[in-house]
């Protein structure tokens, strides 16, 4: 007599499988909306402006995002942020760069208290909610390896002004995936010099399962 067997995840949803039988299993990101209404997505900025570059950055960044190495939560960043409170006189653009780091590192300075209040705390985009993770922000001159920089989407444009604050947030085009003991930094460029700027994240801190999802 011909059976069909057919395989379900703990919910009850449909697992697909090979032509050989063989389970397939893919990883996805939860949704955004998700993530937010069960408290665990968050935005920070540097507090610290540093002027930014004329030339592609290298070994400097103005802020790195580090995934402790004793960490048990997988970081996700959603976009990135940036404002800029010193300007030159003339027309000029700042764009923010970012580098996914290939290998793990020794842990960077906390120079920004998330858990605290005020500037540098992590902002829940949920109401009520309270910082308890353990991610690192250093932030000012930077050392970092030069894993390849690449520009994000975020970019301000100013006008003449001597002082002039701005401030923007961009999602990227495809998030970013920090695992534990991994690191993240953010420099920005600029078309005149002595732009100075700060930027900053969104992410979500997630388990390890929460990333895998057979179908």
């Amino acid at each position: 007599m011909a059976m069909t067997l057919e395989l379900v995840d703990r919910n009850g949803n449909p697992l697909s499988v090979t032509k050989k039988g063989a389970l397939q299993t893919f990883r996805r990101i939860p949704d955004f909306v998700t993530l937010v209404n069960e408290g665990r997505v968050f935005s920070a900025m540097g507090t610290v402006t540093n002027v930014a570059l004329v030339a592609r950055p290298t070994t400097v960044a103005s802020l790195v995002v580090q995934n402790p190495a004793s960490s048990s939560k997988v970081y996700v960043i959603f976009e990135v942020l940036l404002y800029t409170n010193v300007v030159p006189a003339t027309l000029g653009t700042v764009t923010l760069w970012h580098c996914v780091h290939k290998l793990a590192a020794a842990a960077f300075t906390a120079d920004i208290v998330l858990r605290g209040t005020g500037a540098g705390s992590a902002t829940p985009l949920k109401a009520g909610v309270t910082y308890n993770g353990g991610a690192i922000f250093d932030e000012t001159a930077v050392t970092v390896v030069d894993d390849g920089w690449v520009p994000t989407p975020l970019e301000l444009v100013s006008n003449i002004a001597t002082t002039n604050f701005q401030s923007k947030a961009a999602k990227l085009n495809v998030p970013v995936v920090l695992p534990a003991g991994m690191h993240y930094s953010l420099q920005t460029t600029a078309t005149v010099v002595t732009f100075e700027s700060a930027p900053g994240i969104t992410w979500a801190e997630l388990d390890e399962d929460d990333l895998v999802y057979a179908n």
